[in-house]
C-alpha cells in the first residue's frame, strides 16, 4: 500500500513532510495521518466489500427455499397462471358450443343423405330392379356418409392434445373457425412443421382443358371450399362462379356465366370468392367492374365499389379485407362501408417495407394481422 519517500508534504496536516506515500490514492502522508488513512480505508473495506458479500450470500442462501422469498416473480407467475386458466376454460366454452353446432349441422345434412338414399333403396327393391353400377354407385355414398360420421364418432389415439413430453402440443389442439370462414372439423390432419406433401396431386376441377364447358375452366383464379368439401371457383375468364361438389367430374354454374357485364346477374372477370355464412352465399371479388358482390339465390347487391379488388378474405368478426393490385394496398372494410381503412401499403408501388406492388392475395391470422 505505501513506500517510504523522501520529501512532499503530507496531504491531510500539510505540515510535517510526508514521508509515506499510497499507492492507492498517489498522496503522500506523514506518520501519523498514514496510520489514520490505514484505518478509514480498512473501514471502508468492512463497509463496502465485505457487507455486500454478506449479504450476497445471505440472498443465496434464502433462495435454496423459494417459497419463503415475497418475491415478485412468484407473483406474476400466480397472476399468469389464473388469467391462462380463465381464457382456457373460456375458450374450450366456446369450441364445446361450436363443436356441438357442427355436430348439430353435420347430422342433419347426412340425416338427409341418408334419407334420399333409403328412399332410393326402397325403390329398387320393391322393384327388384338394381344393377351392379347401382349396387357401386350407393356403396360410394354410403362410404362418403360414414367418412363424415366417423370424424364424430371415431377415437383418435394419435390426437393427444398433452405431448408426451407434458408440454401441451398446440398444432394437436382442436381449433373450429368462426361464422365468417370456412369451417374446419379437428378430424383433419393438423399442419405443423413435420407435415409433409405428397409430390404427385389430384386434380378435383377441371383438367379438361381451357374452355367454358361445365367439365372446363377457363384461367380459374381464387377459390375457397365449405364444410362439404365443395369448392366454389373464380373462374375467370369464363365470367362466371362455379361449384364443383367433392368427386364430381363437372361444375355447376351458381353465379355469372352469361358473358362479361355488369348487369345483374353478370361478372367480368371474376378473381376470388369466399363464402358468406350470414347470406348463405357468396362475396365475389368482380374485378373487372371494380366492385365487390354479395350474392345468394334469392339477392344480389354491391356492397363495395370503385375498387380494384383481386383478393378478398373476412376476418372471425365479419370485417372484409381487399388487396386492391390498382392501388397497391390492402384497406379493411365493416359491413356497409365503402371507404375502408388502409391497413397494408398504401404509399404507392414500390419495394419499401411501407410499400406494396399490384397485390393479389390477402391473409388475416387470429390475432387479425394481414
Amino acid at each position: 500500500m505505501a513506500k517510504v519517500a523522501d520529501s512532499s508534504l503530507c496531504s491531510v496536516c500539510n505540515k510535517i513532510p510526508g514521508r509515506c506515500f499510497c499507492v492507492g490514492c498517489k498522496k503522500y502522508f506523514c506518520s501519523k495521518d498514514f496510520k489514520e488513512h490505514e484505518k478509514q480505508l480498512s473501514i471502508q473495506f468492512d463497509n463496502e466489500i465485505v457487507r455486500s458479500h454478506d449479504e450476497l450470500l445471505d440472498i443465496i442462501q434464502r433462495l435454496e427455499n423459494p417459497d419463503d422469498l415475497s418475491y415478485d416473480l412468484f407473483d406474476q407467475i400466480d397472476q399468469w397462471k389464473k388469467i391462462t386458466i380463465s381464457k382456457v376454460k373460456n375458450a374450450a366454452a366456446r369450441a364445446r358450443h361450436d363443436l356441438i353446432e357442427l355436430i348439430d349441422k353435420r347430422r342433419t345434412a347426412v340425416t338427409k343423405q341418408l334419407e334420399a338414399i333409403a328412399k332410393e333403396i326402397r325403390s329398387h327393391r320393391d322393384e327388384e330392379n338394381f344393377l351392379e353400377d347401382d349396387i357401386a354407385r350407393l356403396r360410394t355414398k354410403l362410404n362418403e356418409i360414414q367418412k363424415v360420421l366417423e370424424q364424430f364418432t371415431r377415437k383418435d389415439t394419435k390426437r393427444a392434445i398433452i405431448a408426451t413430453n407434458d408440454q401441451i402440443d398446440w398444432d394437436r389442439i382442436i381449433h373450429i373457425q368462426g361464422k365468417h370462414k370456412i369451417a374446419s372439423f379437428a378430424g383433419n390432419l393438423p399442419l405443423n412443421t413435420n407435415t409433409k406433401w405428397i409430390q404427385n396431386g389430384v386434380t378435383i376441377a377441371g383438367g379438361s382443358g381451357d374452355g367454358s364447358r361445365i367439365n372446363q375452366l377457363s384461367y380459374p383464379v381464387g377459390l375457397c371450399i365449405d364444410e362439404d368439401q365443395t369448392i366454389y371457383i373464380a373462374d375467370y375468364s369464363n365470367h362466371r362462379i362455379v361449384e364443383w361438389a367433392r368427386g364430381a367430374t363437372m361444375g355447376r354454374v351458381v353465379a355469372g356465366g352469361s358473358e362479361s357485364g355488369s348487369r345483374r346477374g353478370q361478372f367480368s372477370y371474376p378473381t376470388d370468392v369466399i363464402i358468406d355464412k350470414e347470406s348463405n352465399g357468396l362475396i365475389i371479388s368482380d374485378y373487372g367492374n371494380r366492385r365487390v358482390v354479395r350474392w345468394s339465390r334469392e339477392n344480389e347487391e354491391v356492397i363495395i365499389s370503385n375498387v380494384g379488388c383481386w383478393g378478398l378474405t373476412v376476418d372471425d368478426v365479419g370485417l372484409i379485407y381487399i388487396a386492391d393490385c390498382d392501388k397497391h394496398e390492402i384497406r379493411r372494410y365493416q359491413m356497409g362501408e365503402n371507404q375502408g381503412t388502409i391497413v397494408a401499403g398504401g404509399n404507392g408501388v414500390g419495394s419499401g417495407l411501407n410499400q406494396l406492388n399490384h397485390p393479389t392475395c390477402v391473409f388475416v391470422d387470429r390475432d387479425h394481422s394481414v
